[in-house]
């Protein structure tokens, strides 16, 4: 709290999700963690480099905490996220094929920056996994500055995930 950038008010509204300071893949690996049980996993961008038949390097899974939380704590944030979906702000991007659980985003990014008469400068995000009570898949979709009044995370994050999600669940089929 004593450092550049707490107020007052930074505790609690951090409470809400506002001055958070996570990069994505952060943001990533916790929404794993809970589609893992509460098993936090080093993120692993590809399992292997191989050249003419060879394996240059392999990557192995890592545990980098076995349990964030209880199993009690996860079977009750589960259901929360996946009516993130069924019913909540990421709504429109439901599917009765398969289900979703994740959390939309919105943020204004120049909030402390901005100066009188500017425009805001906002960042729209969903990050999710797939399918919910067997997860296989997990993703974050961020878009920085979204234009045409759509800034919203549900509005314009989430879609984009279930593109993406629809087109790996097809072919995973």
């Amino acid at each position: 709290p004593n450092k550049k950038g707490w107020s007052g008010v930074t505790l609690p509204w951090m409470s809400t999700g506002y001055e958070m300071a996570l990069t994505p893949l952060h943001m990533l690996t916790f929404y794993n963690a809970i589609a893992n049980r509460g098993k936090m996993m080093k993120p692993i961008f590809t399992t292997s480099i191989v050249s003419e038949g060879r394996t240059l390097v392999e990557r192995l899974p890592e545990v980098i905490n076995p349990a964030i939380c209880s199993r009690t704590t996860v079977d009750k944030v589960l259901p929360l996220l996946i009516g993130v979906v069924k019913e909540g702000t990421a709504r429109d991007i439901y599917s009765d094929k398969y289900e979703i659980a994740g959390k939309t985003g919105t943020a204004v990014l120049n909030y402390a920056d901005r100066k009188e008469g500017e425009e805001k400068m906002y960042q729209a995000s969903f990050v999710g996994f797939f399918p919910a009570h067997s997860p296989k898949y997990s993703c974050i979709v961020l878009i920085n500055n979204p234009k045409k009044g759509r800034i919203y995370g549900g509005k314009i994050a989430a879609p984009i995930f279930k593109e993406l999600s629809d087109k790996v669940f097809a072919m995973d089929i």
